[in-house]
């Protein structure tokens, strides 16, 4: 549950010291039915970084991400085998409480899905939901989530309103403001900025950018030019496979795998 005494402080961690990685990824394999779609991956997040994983349309990047939260948990036929670690617990153990998980790991969709209720009551129905009733807490809360998002001068004098009234790229902002409501440590992003005009796009690499102090954050994409843009470490799956994951300016620049090259050159 959230400690109303919380702020959204920047995490402290050791660069290069094994305690520094806060997601462990160990031999993951995903199955729909008997439809093999992740294989074998094998990766680490570390705390307060970026990373992207981008890949072809199909190739179970936005499939991996969710096995971090758990949200494949719903999809009929679906079977995982192997470990994902956060901070050293297997988060497949059957005593493990989803609901806090994800309080901990804040999701933003590529579409845009604010609730339809008021602006106000996206932003706070997090923090209700994990028993937070102290309102000026909540009040508090919601204005410093939304500040963060840089959506409250846009929105300070119509936070009753519907947040179906605004547009887009705002709706994606108050989607994010959501999800950091709770205080996670990590935020999962699947392509955020997919249908979002170029104005909107570049606030939202901006806040992704400057949200590193506060987050770990793991973004799908298929934009190389966004990825390299806001990234630390970057990956790419292809046909369910994790080919190449490396520091950005390895990946980018002096990419191992010819595939990986063929991608990031827009040879695919």
């Amino acid at each position: 549950m959230p400690n109303e005494n919380n702020d959204l402080k920047p995490v402290k961690s050791d660069d290069g010291n094994i305690d520094n990685i806060i997601v462990n990824v160990k031999n993951l394999n995903f199955y729909y039915g008997n439809y093999h779609l992740l294989k074998s991956i094998n990766l680490y997040f570390k705390k307060n970084s970026v990373c992207t994983l981008l890949g072809p349309s199909g190739c179970g990047k936005s499939t991996f991400l969710r096995t971090l939260n758990r949200m494949n948990d719903y999809t009929e036929g679906a079977k995982l085998t192997g470990e994902v670690l956060i901070d050293g617990k297997n988060i497949y153990d059957k005593s493990v409480d989803v609901v806090e998980l994800r309080r901990n790991i804040g999701m933003v969709f590529q579409n845009p899905n604010p609730f339809p209720k008021s602006i106000f009551e996206n932003v706070a129905f997090g923090l209700k939901i994990h028993g937070i009733k102290n309102k000026d807490f909540i009040v508090e809360r919601v204005e410093k989530c939304l500040k963060y998002a840089g959506l409250y001068d846009e929105v300070k004098d119509k936070l009753n309103k519907s947040a179906l009234s605004l547009s887009g790229g705002q709706q994606q902002r108050l989607c994010i403001a959501r999800a950091i409501a709770t205080n996670p440590s990590i935020l999962l992003m699947d392509e955020p900025t997919a249908y979002l005009d170029p104005v909107s796009t570049s606030i939202i690499l901006d806040l992704i950018n400057s949200f590193k102090k506060y987050y770990t954050i793991i973004v799908v994409s298929h934009n190389v030019q966004q990825s390299g843009r806001i990234s630390d470490y970057s990956g790419f799956f292809l046909d369910g496979e994790l080919i190449e994951f490396d520091e950005s300016g390895n990946f980018f620049t002096r990419p191992k795998d010819k595939r990986t090259e063929n991608f990031i050159t827009s040879r695919y």
